[in-house]
């Protein structure tokens, strides 16, 4: 039988970030529509990206050794990690509050600013806060398909952001902001199915 290289099975496509996605029921899918929306409650898309957005989903593995032969004998998981990084372009603070646990969002108007310029958002930090948890996903279209389109979904059930805020002012580019959601573990679902999920439509 011939070696096959099938060119649609190469992934080419952007990631969109989805924060507040529809936790799927333990064997179900988090269903999206044709253009990629996942469906359900009121999920936030986080706006443009700079390069890549990460889906990472790992084991930590120990070898179990004997010590009557040489090789091992067997080899066991004894940790997990899983999470979803990425690089936003988009400065709405509505949206980099969703990663930063340690800070609190607002809004509101003051007369003392200029006519006109008197609304803003505002994140402030310091003493002990709750984290909040998010169910976040990534979904990057298939390419050669529309109407409907197919899609790659990558979904964390629980995460926590990772509290990291850090702008850099210049004429000659825009602001960056690195960020990244850790899964965890959602205890009450089948074991097997407690952190995410990732399928891709055929």
């Amino acid at each position: 039988m011939p070696y096959l290289i099938t060119p649609s099975e190469v992934h080419v496509g952007p990631g969109f970030l989805w924060v507040d996605v529809t936790v799927p029921a333990v064997g179900s899918l988090l269903l999206v529509d044709a253009d990629g929306i996942p469906q359900g409650g009121s999920p936030l898309g986080m706006g443009p990206g700079d390069g890549h957005a990460t889906f990472h989903a790992s084991a930590k593995e120990e070898l179990i050794l004997a010590d009557q032969v040489t090789a091992p004998i067997d080899k066991v998981m004894t940790a997990e990690t899983a999470f979803i990084e990425f690089s936003l372009k988009s400065s709405a603070f509505s949206k980099l509050i969703k990663f930063l646990g340690h800070a609190t969002y607002s809004t509101g108007t003051d007369a003392g600013l200029p006519v006109g310029a008197q609304q803003y958002e505002k994140l402030t930090f310091g003493g002990l806060v709750a984290y909040p948890s998010h169910s976040v996903a990534v979904i990057s279209p298939i390419r050669g398909y529309s109407a409907p389109g197919k899609y790659e979904v990558a979904v964390l059930y629980s995460t926590k952001g990772v509290s990291l805020l850090e702008r850099q002012y210049t004429r000659t580019k825009e602001v960056i902001v690195k960020g990244r959601f850790d899964g965890l573990a959602v205890t009450t679902r089948t074991v097997g199915d407690q952190v995410g999920a990732s399928y891709r439509q055929l």
